[in-house]
């Protein structure tokens, strides 16, 4: 008898975007994308929107890609050298199936305010001239059903005021933007600890997403950090090989050092939205065989 061929794939990436958040791709569109580069294994985190709930295989038993169900949440987030809340945004990662009903009262704070908030950017920007209607975003968001910045950006390349995404988020109206509106002050995110707990509770694990994205200094991302990782029960990661990190030896290695004090699983993440981004480059899947072993001891 012949021995079973090992699978070779080893890629991993559990953070990217559909179109049924802000994505350009589909979920269909990921997945064979991803198998035909050779990924291991995958998650597809929109935003406040479970896409998958089932553990999806793809391929034969020799050369296969993993599905995973997983969630990109925002939540709320005191921080107490500001004495401020802001958005931090938690994947929560399912390695068998996860139920989206068990989340609705965390999806459905969400939208509220979602409108206001918008409303609000667009006042800010025309006061600036940059010209953008309410009318122009809702049209962006009929395309996917989604509503925030990444539909406003659409907007702003279509009319010339931007020539991507990232350039339409840094001159106006993302968190390094000098024009940066807190999407607190009009929607009401469930608390951080509540996210993680629901997503524990529902034997899923907790991932903090792109700690250098809040804004935050190298302090407040430790208290950050420790926050998370105390109510994370043991069985939480962060995201250390983010692929907009990984050139940068310095934050890696803050990560890293943040990931072995606080005993939290490191994560590979792409956060890919265009069509042009490549999958996560970092990382690979023993990574995950780290998750999924302490996670059956703790659900035992």
């Amino acid at each position: 008898m012949k021995d079973k061929k090992k699978n070779e794939r080893k890629q991993i990436d559990f953070h990217m975007h559909s179109l049924l958040s802000d994505g350009q791709n589909s979920v269909e569109e990921l997945v064979q994308l991803a198998y035909e580069n050779n990924m291991r294994a995958i998650a597809i985190t929109d935003h406040n929107h479970i896409s998958i709930c089932e553990k999806r295989i793809v391929g034969n038993e020799n050369d296969f890609l993993e599905i995973l169900p997983a969630c990109e949440f925002s939540t709320s987030y005191w921080v107490p050298e500001q004495e401020e809340n802001i958005e931090v945004h938690v994947i929560g990662l399912w390695l068998e199936s996860v139920d989206p009903n068990d989340f609705e009262d965390i999806f459905s704070v969400c939208k509220l305010g979602k409108l206001e908030y918008i409303q609000e950017i667009l006042k800010i920007l025309d006061g600036l001239n940059v010209h953008v209607s309410l009318d122009e975003v809702l049209e962006e968001q009929r395309k996917t059903g989604h509503l925030g910045r990444h539909q406003i950006c659409d907007v702003l390349i279509r009319k010339g005021y931007a020539d991507n995404v990232d350039q339409a988020m840094d001159r106006f109206v993302g968190n390094w933007s000098p024009y940066y509106l807190n999407p607190l002050r009009f929607i009401k995110y469930k608390k951080l600890d509540e996210v993680v707990q629901k997503i524990r509770a529902t034997h899923g694990i907790p991932i903090l997403c792109h700690c250098y994205g809040y804004s935050l200094d190298e302090n407040e991302i430790e208290t950050l950090v420790k926050t998370f990782a105390k109510t994370s029960d043991g069985v939480g990661g962060i995201e250390v090989f983010y692929e907009n990190y990984l050139d940068d030896p310095s934050r890696m290695h803050f990560l890293k050092k943040m990931a072995y004090r606080y005993r939290l699983f490191y994560s590979v993440a792409s956060d890919r939205h265009r069509v042009d981004q490549h999958f996560a480059t970092g990382g690979d899947y023993t990574y995950y065989l780290k998750m999924k072993e302490a996670l059956a001891k703790n659900n035992k």
